[in-house]
């Protein structure tokens, strides 16, 4: 388990920071100035400085002294997080802390793309427009001073050699870190291009001061820390659980349909195992589902085709439930998640029985009428589980049931 340190030079951006964090596992706390600068326990830590809207002249002495107490071999990143409409003392505060940390390289990435903040030629656009056309030049605190990436780090190490990197050579399939340069910017449109920019970085340095905003914290953490992954299973039929699978359908979540009569035949569900398998691996959430849940023709076909066999509705339900309960319980042995979520309440149960759990405690809920669990025993002991009932919940459930079972998630 790596060791971040991040400092923010406001309250919103230690959080914003620090939300990137709780998503891969970690507990984090945002300490605010001095207060936890003894580190005496190992792990990662926000701090908010509070300098934003200090002079330059604060906001240096305020960085320099915290910097210089801090023990940086115990962190394995070090990122400065800064506002990504360049707003606020970011040379100075770079100043002071290239001093304490003395890294190889400092690398300056401020996009965001995800709030439409590029950084395209060297320069900042927000919404297409460059910022220095925007209302950030008359910020009544912190107004936007240079929206030149370059510009900027060239005035924070005068005389040493920096580079900037355009989106062709980033792109493009030679595009490696060379040279030996204080100081890097780049062209970034996409978090793709960021993650390349990560993965070179990596490549080439070992002591790397990371400047940017939380797009770049997200990358670097994706890079850094595998995704664990969550599972969902799904057994009913109902049109609000089908619109809440559309919902996710072109979202970066692998759909696993069943078609319960062919398992039945073939008297195997391996292939489907296999599938889900090979997607958690990659850090992919998973949801397992029956064919029927997500086309309502197929209910009639499994009724239909099982029907041969003499089958009943209620023998078919219970089949249903069993083999997505048997695929899901195959997963869980296979691979770490960070938890389950069910749609059904028999599919739940299913899942319970078939993995020997003794009990569940109510911990939370995830909206009203849709508690998180903490099951008891078994094999599925200490995971979080979300249940719902078929015809319940908002079109975004599974959305935010996986991003739930994630923050609940802490790494050992």
């Amino acid at each position: 388990m790596k060791n971040y340190l991040v400092l923010a030079d406001d309250f919103t951006g230690a959080n914003d920071t620090g939300v990137k964090l709780t998503k891969h596992g970690y507990k984090v706390s945002v300490g605010l100035e001095e207060i936890v600068i003894d580190f005496e326990n190992e792990g990662s830590f926000v701090i908010d400085t509070e300098t934003r809207n200090l002079t330059a002249k604060q906001a240096e002495d305020v960085i320099f002294k915290l910097t210089s107490q801090i023990d940086f071999s115990k962190f394995d990143f070090i990122y400065k997080k800064i506002d990504s409409t360049l707003r606020g003392n970011i040379q100075s505060e770079l100043r002071a802390l290239t001093k304490s940390y003395n890294p190889e390289v400092v690398v300056f990435a401020p996009a965001l793309p995800s709030m439409d903040r590029i950084i395209k030629d060297g320069f900042l656009y927000v919404r297409e427009v460059r910022a220095n056309k925007t209302d950030l030049t008359k910020d009544p605190l912190k107004p936007l001073r240079d929206d030149n990436v370059f510009n900027i780090v060239k005035k924070v190490f005068p005389g040493k050699e920096c580079k900037h990197y355009n989106l062709n050579t980033i792109r493009s399939n030679k595009f490696e870190i060379t040279g030996s340069e204080r100081c890097l910017t780049f062209d970034t449109e996409n978090s793709t291009d960021l993650s390349l920019i990560v993965k070179k970085v990596k490549k080439k340095y070992k002591k790397v001061l990371w400047v940017g905003s939380a797009g770049l914290m997200k990358e670097l953490l994706d890079v850094n820390e595998k995704p664990i992954p969550a599972v969902g299973i799904i057994g009913s039929v109902s049109d609000t659980t089908r619109r809440q699978i559309e919902y996710i359908n072109n979202q970066n979540i692998c759909l696993v349909n069943v078609p319960i009569y062919e398992v039945y035949k073939n008297d195997s569900y391996n292939k489907y195992v296999k599938q889900a398998d090979k997607e958690l691996k990659r850090g992919k959430d998973v949801v397992i589902m029956s064919s029927a849940s997500q086309d309502r023709n197929e209910l009639e076909k499994t009724v239909r085709e099982l029907s041969e066999y003499d089958l009943t509705k209620n023998e078919v339900s219970k089949l249903t439930q069993t083999v997505l309960a048997g695929i899901v319980r195959s997963l869980i042995l296979k691979n770490k998640i960070c938890g389950v979520f069910a749609t059904g309440g028999d599919t739940a149960w299913s899942l319970l029985e078939l993995t020997k759990a003794k009990a569940v405690d109510v911990i939370d809920e995830l909206d009203t009428g849709i508690p998180i669990l903490e099951v008891r025993e078994g094999e599925l002991d200490q995971y979080k589980l979300i249940t719902k009932a078929g015809a319940f919940g908002n079109d975004d459930f599974i959305l935010k049931a996986f991003t739930k079972l994630r923050n609940a998630y802490k790494r050992s």
